[in-house]
């Protein structure tokens, strides 16, 4: 990908994490479908130059680590966008000073790019969630503080799963549109992936279940869909205030 795309993406998530939710939604869009191209081009060319014998792209682990109340809910997010993004396996560790990692796995060009577009979903989500609680915060007025964190959560964890399932919609249709070899490229490049995660010896902890709210849930969802994904700067996630 070229430079000058490069620094679209960078501008297109920058903008949508300073926006409105509803704005956001077509600046990511654009830019996750950027993504999601320079993503096939690079497996094509890797796919490329394994045959000529030439030296191919590294499969790399990389951490991200959440601080704060909400770092399950984060690594939620982070691990549907990875996974929407595909050919990226990922692990969670959780610890006992209030930090949770999520470690990616894949080709370094896929996990740099996961990485880009977790940063920038954290920080909308942050938005979308105090946005959404100021709206219905009423609805909750008689429920318990720890009740009320938990629809919180629950808006959250569902803004991740809208998110993520929306980048896997985004992906299929790229890959539709590049045709059956590029399919194929890309089977080989999971298969790689999952071949050197299968060798991995890596500790894997359990999340944190807790209370949900399932209207919290389906409205974070709806959110989480309608993200700037990149279909239509990388900073640290804003902490949520009720």
């Amino acid at each position: 990908m070229s430079e000058k795309k490069i620094t679209l993406i960078a501008q297109l998530l920058a903008k949508a994490e300073q926006t409105t939710p509803e704005e956001a939604e077509a600046l990511t869009e654009h830019a996750e479908r950027l993504m999601v191209k320079y993503g096939i081009e690079q497996a094509v060319i890797n796919e490329r130059r394994a045959k000529s014998g030439s030296a191919s792209e590294k499969i790399v682990q990389i951490s991200i680590t959440f601080k704060g109340s909400y770092r399950l809910e984060h690594v939620h997010i982070g691990h549907m966008a990875a996974n929407g993004l595909g050919n990226i396996k990922c692990l969670m560790n959780t610890f006992k000073n209030s930090t949770a990692t999520l470690h990616l796995i894949g080709f370094e060009s896929d996990v740099e790019q996961a990485k880009v577009l977790i940063a920038s979903l954290i920080v909308q989500s942050s938005v979308a969630t105090r946005t959404w609680w100021k709206e219905n915060k009423g609805t909750y007025s008689m429920d318990s503080t720890y009740d009320q964190e938990a629809a919180r959560r629950s808006f959250v964890r569902g803004f991740g799963t809208g998110a993520g399932n929306r980048i896997s919609e985004s992906r299929a249709k790229v890959v539709q549109e590049a045709g059956t070899g590029t399919e194929l490229v890309l089977v080989s490049r999971a298969a790689k992936v999952q071949e050197h995660f299968d060798g991995m010896s890596i500790g894997r902890n359990k999340g944190r279940g807790g209370k949900g709210d399932s209207r919290a849930s389906g409205q974070g969802y709806k959110a989480g869909q309608n993200a700037s994904t990149g279909e239509k700067s990388m900073t640290q996630g804003r902490g949520i205030t009720a």
